[in-house]
């Protein structure tokens, strides 16, 4: 019975933890200033040896539970609104609005999300980083009926100066629906020191560009042996690898 009562305590003081960091890194109670509807739902993955991309709740260089943090200016990660200062959520309508991540009717529980155009610097030394993968697109929080499409945007990728994947423009909405998410994944090269992540407006000007980069991670070679779990099926676009 003492065995029990002591194994009791300690799942009580885990689960206590694990809720704690479940706050601190996914912060989804915060006060929304519109209701973006969804159908699915990418949970963040704990795979150990997955590193997120964030924006505040992470540590700077080397990476705690929450995820990495950008190492360049804040006023270079959003071209309108902000600051942006709450982490997994769009960039909302106004200072003090948030939504959460809806991409093309599926939400997703990690991510990036901004006003183009945005650029992200990441310091890379911090760990054995072999692979990046994220999905991108416009928040559907815009309707159809702003700025003529719902925002537009393209999404570019570097590796210490090396481009490795870009988007064509991605429309908020097509043929009069959310357009989905598209998915960005590519190798890192060994030795690489940082990863810069561009939001662009798309050449037509950032007006409407509410931007995201969802479910973003870095995966070292340890996750790699690890099947990650708490994702729902979904049917993506593809990106366009440009090395």
């Amino acid at each position: 019975m003492k065995k029990l009562g002591y194994f009791a305590v300690s799942l009580v003081l885990v689960l206590t933890f694990a809720s704690s960091l479940w706050a601190q890194c996914v912060d989804l109670d915060v006060p929304v200033g519109k209701e973006v509807p969804y159908d699915e739902v990418v949970a963040w993955d704990q795979t150990e040896g997955v590193i997120y991309l964030s924006l505040l709740g992470g540590s700077t260089p080397v990476p705690n539970t929450c995820g990495l943090n950008p190492i360049n200016d804040p006023a270079e990660w959003t071209g309108w609104g902000g600051p942006l200062d709450v982490d997994n959520v769009t960039i909302g309508e106004g200072a003090g609005t948030h939504n959460l991540i809806v991409i093309g009717g599926v939400m997703y529980e990690r991510g990036l999300g901004a006003h183009a155009i945005g650029t992200f610097v990441y310091d890379l030394t911090g760990d054995d980083y072999i692979r990046f993968e994220c999905y991108v697109g416009m928040a559907d929080e815009k309707d159809p009926d702003e700025c003529g499409h719902g925002g537009s945007g393209d999404f570019i990728f570097t590796v210490d100066g090396v481009e490795m994947a870009a988007t064509d423009t991605l429309l908020g909405y097509t043929d009069g629906e959310n357009t989905p998410s598209e998915k960005v994944a590519f190798d890192i090269p060994a030795g690489a020191t940082e990863l810069i992540v561009t939001m662009g407006d798309g050449g037509d000007g950032n007006s409407c560009d509410h931007s995201c980069v969802a479910d973003p991670k870095l995966i070292t070679a340890w996750a790699t042996a690890v099947s990650p779990d708490g994702h729902l099926s979904t049917t993506w676009g593809d990106i366009k690898i440009t090395h």
